[in-house]
């Protein structure tokens, strides 16, 4: 036998030996890479985008769902990207305040693995509301033509706003309000019906019969109001209840 063939024959016996040696360990190997890929999957991260998406997520369903008709605008705050969180198997908790404003602070808690964080955000809360379209003094009383519907961030507002025209025709203004300003409630009273020297008609019922007789208000009033009024046919000054624009009723 030539020398090459020794060598040939040698080598045909080693590889068969390391097929049988790999065949025996192949459990071990098998086991030693389920080790080694849970602990790679272990060392897996919550990515800061997928926080932050979250967080959106969940403020833009909170907001919406407190004030269906408004329109949102939400800017997150980046979480910073030197945070080394571990990867949450379950979609996050987010716990908003109730009582957010503008800057909203949301608490994102993942509880396997257990660890929470905090992130901030901006929120404009965007609806349209009734604006003076031009100063009005006080005493004022408002028309179609003094306001205007304007979109405007109501976080800032409060519950302090108007989002009908007809909520705001025909009040009376109870201080100066300037151009451009959001309306509110405390600017505005119900409007005086019936002014001191005005002339309206009394009315009375009797029965099924109703009379009327020209009078002189005595009082200023509003809707509803009681007021002194002189009968200009008898002189007499009676009671009575303003019931529309220049109309009185007696009880």
């Amino acid at each position: 036998m030539k020398p090459q063939d020794r060598s040939y024959i040698s080598d045909i016996h080693l590889l068969r030996l390391n097929i049988h040696v790999n065949s025996h360990n192949l459990p071990l190997v098998l086991i030693f890479l389920l080790i080694f890929l849970k602990s790679t999957s272990s060392l897996a991260i919550e990515l800061p985008e997928s926080i932050q998406q979250q967080v959106e997520e969940a403020i833009i369903h909170e907001f919406s769902t407190r004030l269906p008709e408004s329109r949102l605008d939400v800017s997150i705050n980046p979480v910073n990207q030197n945070l080394t969180l571990a990867a949450c198997e379950h979609p996050l908790e987010i716990q908003i305040p109730f009582n957010s404003g503008q800057r909203v602070t949301a608490k994102a808690t993942c509880h396997q693995p257990f660890w929470s964080l905090f992130v901030t955000a901006q929120v404009r809360q965007l609806m349209t509301v009734v604006v003076s379209a031009k100063p009005l003094v006080r005493n004022t009383r408002i028309s179609a033509a003094d306001i205007k519907l304007v979109e405007q961030d109501i976080s800032r507002l409060g519950q302090d706003y108007f989002t009908r025209e007809q909520d705001v025709i025909g009040k009376q203004v109870r201080r100066q309000i300037g151009s451009d300003q959001v309306i509110n409630a405390r600017m505005l009273e119900v409007a005086m019906l019936v002014s001191r020297g005005d002339r309206v008609m009394i009315e009375a019922q009797r029965g099924a019969l109703t009379i009327r007789m020209p009078g002189i208000a005595l009082e200023d009033g509003r809707q509803q109001q009681q007021i002194r009024v002189q009968n200009s046919q008898s002189g007499n000054e009676v009671r009575a209840i303003i019931i529309a624009p220049g109309v009185v009723r007696v009880q």
